[in-house]
């Protein structure tokens, strides 16, 4: 099996790019296509993915004679740019990047080993949008980013994903709007903590993995504090529920 990945990952950089057919749900014109048909403002050229084999794509591309797809294939805009440049074994895709019309990546999918891939995805100046790495058809990590390169969410689970291993949100000037950190992973427990967009903590305490409930709970004592960094109150919890509750 090894051996037929690195044939894979081989022929993507070695095969000659062959231009192909359209795919028949998005508008097109003579094999290329509408730049305004096939990129989403907000979610960037997604009508790929249902191709993509390692992330559970089934939907299966035929070429110009009906076949299922096997090789390098390129599609076009109307243009003339390119669209897409991707390997295709029995009309599913392994590898492939996908164009701006600006000429930019949009997004790069690449196979790491037989289970694991990764997933840059772009904005159209360039800047990176995402980082994604998967172990078959999940997200083992995920990185967003804001269009000003900073970075705005990350979440990454155990090789098991059975839990987070590291979890936050930032604010655009990169400062945290909130972070889950393990302490503990025999005991999985967290320190949870969320901050005032001026930086200050606003809120503060322990969170566990409940295996039974697959759910994150807090308990212990939590604290809350103003803008300026002062303590306003303090909150007691037990499985999650409020025990007790007083002004500092």
């Amino acid at each position: 099996m090894k051996k037929i990945a690195f044939y894979i990952l081989s022929l993507f950089v070695v095969l000659p790019a062959i231009a192909q057919n359209n795919l028949k749900d998005k508008k097109h014109y003579n094999d290329t296509y509408v730049p305004d048909a096939v990129v989403d403002a907000k979610y960037g050229i997604t009508m790929y993915e249902k191709l993509n084999m390692m992330l559970g794509g089934d939907t299966v591309r035929n070429d110009q004679n009906g076949y299922a797809a096997n090789g390098y294939l390129e599609d076009f805009y109307t243009t003339g740019q390119l669209l897409h440049k991707g390997f295709y074994v029995d009309g599913l895709l392994k590898v492939y990047k996908n164009y701006y019309p600006n000429g930019k990546v949009e997004r790069n999918f690449r196979l790491v080993d037989l289970k694991k891939s990764k997933m840059d995805i772009f904005y159209k100046d360039g800047t990176t949008k995402s980082k994604i790495i998967y172990v078959g058809s999940e997200a083992l990590r995920w990185e967003d980013y804001y269009p000003n390169g900073t970075l705005e969410f990350v979440e990454a689970y155990d090789k098991n994903f059975q839990y987070y291993v590291e979890k936050a949100n930032y604010f655009e000037n990169g400062s945290p709007e909130n972070t889950l950190v393990l302490e503990s992973k025999k005991k999985l427990l967290y320190t949870q903590t969320y901050y005032h967009a001026n930086g200050q903590i606003k809120e503060l305490g322990q969170m566990k993995y409940d295996k039974a409930m697959f759910d994150y709970v807090r308990f212990g004592t939590w604290k809350k504090f103003d803008e300026n960094g002062n303590p306003t109150k303090a909150i007691k919890y037990v499985n999650g529920n409020v025990q007790s509750e007083k002004d500092i």
